[in-house]
């Protein structure tokens, strides 16, 4: 979901590093802005729709304890 991809994230300190360091939730309820870290260099700032990421997760996502028989 997030991993260095700009020659920025990919060359500096700590070569292909990036990490976050916070993040704010827009009016919108939708958008993250998320403050990282980029190959330990610098610091930098993405956006993104929470729906999406979650849709991602669910659509793409799974478990590794399949054996998991806790009670909901």
């Amino acid at each position: 979901m997030f991993a260095p991809e700009a020659d920025y994230e990919r060359h500096g300190d700590v070569q292909d590093v990036v990490f976050p360091c916070g993040y704010t939730i827009a009016s919108d309820g939708d958008t993250i802005n998320l403050y990282y870290g980029a190959a330990d260099f610098c610091i930098a700032l993405a956006h993104g729709s929470i729906r999406s990421l979650l849709s991602g997760l669910d659509a793409n996502g799974h478990s590794e304890h399949s054996s998991d028989h806790r009670h909901k």
